[in-house]
């Protein structure tokens, strides 16, 4: 009797799924989540903390030390330099032009629903629903900003969460990463004041290399320029030598002299003064503890493997030079030195800062897996095996279940499933059939579960019926797109 109460309940919730309502992504979301096991935090002296107000004390501790710049990395010379140079008067300029209450109103408007609030509790929803005069007032807030350069102590106020790392020590405090929460207005000055910096930086500041936070970019566009490389190296024969740097907590640790010293000769005085205000007086609290662009690579292509290696150690110490000026910390442990090439012998070994780079036949940038050969063989591998995982967590929506209808069997596998492995298949693509099959046959097991068809139905027949491109034809569409500019 229990069996069957359950195969009812099941039937009735698989039956009842719609992408409508939101139940089909509820359900799958709650059956793709890992449960993780709550362990003990340690502390500095390897005691355990317990209660949630100690861990919040510990992580508010450790923050408030990460978010310093790295004390053992400075150049006396340059700190000298910065701080003439943001002691000197700032040139007299135009006003700036104010904001506008459509401007405002049109921000708001725009900005994702599903973001979570500040500690004032104020979300999109409730700035969507306020009168016209309340935007207008909210315009007079955000000029006298402008105006008077000062941006408000407590829209500087933010409420830190702590996300475990996956594949992390879960007792370490360094395992997790903090979300900071702001309130809700600070975030809609922040977008008005970055459409009106953004033209200025944009083509005179930020090199073309540069693809994280910009538009029309991506991380395929990165890789794909790595790629490019080695793909040229390997045709001609020549060797490829590359190292990946890992930049230790680019973003926690910024050098905030170092930065306005920058931003002081490319913005106009009244943005900058906004942004030295932004980054002046910070306060932020941890609330409660959840349970649950900063990769450099550096490529040099010769036919001969020792002066590859010399041209890359050269550009290795000039940058050692420009991290200590600007303070920032290269991480030894994660940075890796590898070789493309077609020939046996690799290249010698790098180092930086004194310390040897770790060699390997294979490195994992972006989330593309290249090997020295450029074969993808290692990368479809470890696709294939997340693949089968996701496969598996989802087997109740998709193995063998006639109560589900089809359509809605197909968009979990559209949504869920195939972004995994068509990521990246611009350039993956071109591998040989051998690897290709790999992804080839997990989409036709994956159909033949949808459909449960039997064994006598083809594979072309199936992916036909389900108008399902091949994997082939779905890399050649991808790359057509991608260089078409879509």
């Amino acid at each position: 009797m229990l069996a069957k109460h359950k195969a009812s309940v099941l039937e009735k919730i698989l039956t009842n799924l719609s992408p409508n309502d939101g139940s089909l992504w509820r359900a799958t979301k709650r059956t793709c989540k890992l449960s993780s096991q709550i362990i003990p935090i340690k502390k500095s002296d390897g005691s355990f903390v317990c209660t949630d107000l100690d861990k919040a004390e510990l992580f508010k501790d450790y923050l408030y030390e990460t978010f310093q710049p790295h004390p053992d990395i400075f150049s006396l010379e340059n700190n000298i330099a910065v701080a003439e140079s943001l002691n000197s008067p700032l040139p007299v300029s135009r006003p700036v032009k104010y904001f506008s209450p459509s401007e405002v109103k049109f921000v708001i408007d725009k900005y994702p629903h599903k973001k979570f609030p500040g500690f004032n509790l104020i979300t999109g929803e409730v700035a969507r629903c306020l009168p016209k005069k309340a935007i207008i007032h909210l315009t007079h807030i955000f000029n006298c900003i402008l105006r008077f350069s000062y941006f408000p102590i407590l829209w500087k106020f933010s409420t830190i969460i702590m996300i475990p790392k996956p594949k992390k020590p879960p007792d370490s405090v360094s395992s997790f990463r903090p979300i900071s929460l702001l309130p809700f207005f600070a975030k809609i000055l922040e977008k008005l004041i970055l459409k009106r910096i953004l033209p200025s930086i944009s083509n005179s500041v930020l090199p073309d290399a540069q693809f994280g936070f910009r538009s029309a970019h991506s991380t395929i566009h990165q890789v794909h320029r790595i790629v490019d490389a080695i793909s040229f190296s390997l045709e001609k024969k020549q060797y490829c030598t590359c190292a990946i740097l890992d930049v230790s907590q680019a973003f926690d640790r910024v050098w905030h002299d170092g930065f306005l010293f920058k931003l002081k000769k490319i913005l106009h005085p009244v943005f900058y003064l906004i942004i030295k205000s932004y980054l002046s007086n910070r306060h932020f609290q941890i609330r409660f503890v959840a349970d649950y662009a900063d990769d450099k690579a550096i490529i040099s292509i010769n036919s001969n493997p020792e002066m590859a290696s010399h041209n890359l150690q050269n550009h290795l110490t000039l940058m050692e030079n420009w991290y200590t000026k600007w303070r920032f910390k290269i991480n030894q442990s994660k940075s890796i030195h590898t070789t493309f090439t077609l020939r046996l012998s690799p290249c010698p070994e790098v180092s930086i800062y004194g310390t040897q780079i770790p060699t390997s036949s294979t490195v994992k940038y972006l989330g593309l897996t290249l090997d020295r050969r450029l074969t993808w063989a290692p990368h479809l591998r470890s696709k294939r095996q997340n693949l089968n995982l996701w496969l598996r967590l989802l087997k109740t929506f998709c193995n063998n279940n006639k109560y589900t209808h089809i359509k809605t069997k197909l968009l979990i596998y559209k949504s869920l499933i195939k972004p995994i492995w068509t990521y990246g298949i611009q350039l993956w693509g071109n591998a040989k059939i051998s690897n290709i099959n790999k992804i080839q046959t997990f989409q036709n097991i994956t159909l033949r579960k949808l459909l449960n068809a039997p064994p006598y139905v083809s594979n072309l027949s199936i992916q036909q019926d389900l108008r399902m491109n091949s994997v082939k034809d779905e890399a050649k569409l991808y790359y057509k797109r991608f260089h078409s500019g879509y």
